[in-house]
């Protein structure tokens, strides 16, 4: 694969001096932690940060919902199968996607994309269902059962193009399985597509690798 970045329209297009898969991968990938971060300053008061505090036995987000102090670590995100990202096309992105956010809330897991396609975080979250749902500053797209689990997709009440953005939890004990998928419609391959119903679809493959609780 040659060394590709990005046009303003989000195009790939040849760069120099990174290695083809780690540059593509660097550059689809980096507004996801914005993504990520944008869905805990929606549920709390402080922004996202990196570093983490000594974790209390309890926090309570702005819902006034209980979260445990911990993201769920019965499963690692960034272990997924060769063949499950193979059959999505999905290359994992050179950093993690572990975050801290203010009031507590933590994600822990890996970023991948899809050339032309979409990018997606995949992070376990001590953010549960509950706490989403109630939360004013989303809107549930709609609500899911993947596998057993219940499961909603969400955007922010401001995403100024809902059909490429999607944010889907999956329940877990102790959190959720959060997908954070971007899709712009300038992607040849899914730009077209429902961005909650790609991030059904992966998840449809990734949480039968759950353990159950």
């Amino acid at each position: 694969m040659g060394r590709v970045g990005e046009d303003a329209g989000g195009r790939p297009v040849p760069v120099r001096g990174e290695s083809g898969v780690g540059r593509f991968v660097m550059v689809a990938v980096r507004s996801l932690r914005g993504l990520v971060c944008a869905a805990g300053v929606a549920l709390v008061v402080a922004g996202c940060g990196t570093g983490g505090e000594d974790a209390a036995p309890a926090v309570t987000t702005t819902t006034g919902l209980p979260i445990a102090p911990e993201a769920p670590a019965s499963f690692d995100p960034c272990a997924i199968p060769q063949e499950i990202l193979a059959s999505e096309n999905l290359v994992r992105g050179i950093s993690d996607a572990n975050v801290d956010g203010g009031q507590g809330i933590k994600w822990r897991g890996c970023r991948y994309v899809a050339p032309d396609s979409y990018a997606v975080g995949i992070t376990t979250t001590n953010l549960t269902l509950g706490v989403v749902r109630d939360d004013e500053n989303f809107v549930v797209r709609q609500e899911y059962t993947v596998d057993g689990r219940a499961a909603i997709g969400v955007t922010t009440v401001d995403e100024p193009n809902p059909r490429g953005r999607c944010i889907f939890y999956v329940e877990m004990a102790g959190g959720s399985l959060e997908l954070s998928m971007s899709n712009p419609e300038s992607r040849n391959k899914t730009g077209d597509l429902d961005t909650c119903g790609l991030a059904l679809g992966l998840a449809e493959k990734v949480v039968p690798l759950i353990p159950d609780a």
